[in-house]
């Protein structure tokens, strides 16, 4: 990536040949690789805090994307505490990630129609975020095709859900065990949609990039499998829908890496207090309405588990072959899990 211009605490790179709202992403992929923390975003600008460095106090870079070029700034919290030395290292090392993704993902992403990207470019897919957007494509249109059946996008009924391949213990015991992975892409309504749909997105854009796209994947539906078995046994007659299962499993996978060292040790602190108030919040919410709490613990236990199993390969940078391994072990487990809980509930 080309470098226009360099002043102190701040640098101007040329984005081309991609358009701004690539660029964004690319932009969102770095300051996951470095461990930045979010804080705030709007249509061109997002803002990251760094790790502390200074009596407590850290760096608030700034990245402003346009049509031609991104200017990044790096200020500290506190001004009395500015250290111009790691401004210009928050800004070289900013430079050298984002290099290493626009290489990744130029020969990958030069088909994409830039008015898609500039607007929705986190849902957009590319070399290293994949999955998250195709799940969320899949989720939508099948929500269309419900629609256009002539179901209600606002409250659709339970016989309608369990037409579609809603989760109910007394259907997956007689034999319809695909229940157990198609209830993860029906909502019960747009709302719904919409708030599963922010929380992936949120989620997908930290940890695809982290696990890759096969273990992202995998662990996605194994964990969606895990929260169903839950549900079932808690809610032996109700229709379960909803993604918030697998979702709940990918921040579980999340919260357990954040426990380890793989994270720097300044940055942990507020990023775990990030997961944990989306964790808390909507279990709580949950008690307060028709949400399957049950299903929610099952996916948030399972992606625990299946976080530090992964662990070792994601610090390492497992080969493929490793990761395959690795995840053929879990969904072993899985489906050992889900024949013991069949029969459990037959007899």
């Amino acid at each position: 990536m080309q470098t226009i211009s360099n002043q102190q605490n701040a640098i101007e790179l040329t984005t081309h040949p991609f358009d701004a709202g690539q660029y964004l992403t690319f932009v969102r992929q770095a300051a996951a690789r470095l461990g930045w923390v979010p804080v705030s975003a709007s249509a061109d600008t997002i803002a990251y805090y760094t790790p502390t460095q200074n009596f407590g106090y850290g760096e608030k870079v700034t990245v402003t994307v346009g049509p031609k070029k991104a200017t990044i700034t790096s200020a500290a919290l506190n001004e009395y505490y500015n250290d111009e030395t790691q401004n210009a290292r928050n800004l070289q090392q900013f430079t050298t990630a984002i290099d290493q993704i626009t290489a990744e993902h130029h020969k990958a992403d030069r088909n994409l129609h830039p008015m898609h990207r500039e607007k929705y470019g986190a849902l957009v897919p590319s070399k290293s975020y994949l999955v998250t957007p195709i799940i969320v494509y899949i989720n939508a249109l099948i929500f269309i095709a419900m629609i256009v059946a002539g179901i209600s996008p606002l409250h659709p009924t339970s016989q309608s859900l369990f037409e579609w391949g809603g989760n109910f213990r007394p259907a997956v015991v007689a034999g319809d065990w695909w229940r157990l992975g198609s209830y993860m892409f029906l909502h019960a309504g747009a709302m719904h949609l919409l708030m599963n749909t922010y929380a992936l997105l949120y989620i997908g854009m930290f940890l695809e990039p982290l696990m890759g796209k096969f273990r992202f994947a995998a662990t996605y539906l194994l964990t969606g499998v895990c929260a169903a078995l839950m549900s079932m046994y808690f809610h032996p007659q109700s229709v379960c829908i909803g993604a918030s299962g697998a979702i709940f499993g990918m921040y579980g996978i999340f919260f357990s890496i954040l426990t380890t060292s793989h994270i720097q040790k300044a940055l942990r602190k507020t990023m775990l207090r990030s997961i944990l108030f989306f964790i808390i919040f909507n279990l709580m919410s949950g008690m307060q309405g028709n949400t399957d709490n049950a299903a929610h613990i099952g996916g948030l236990l399972s992606g625990l588990i299946f976080g530090y199993i992964y662990y070792p390969g994601i610090a390492k940078q497992a080969t493929a072959r490793r990761q395959l391994i690795t995840t053929l072990f879990v969904a072993a487990g899985v489906v050992t899990a889900t024949a013991l809980m069949l029969h459990l509930l037959k007899s």
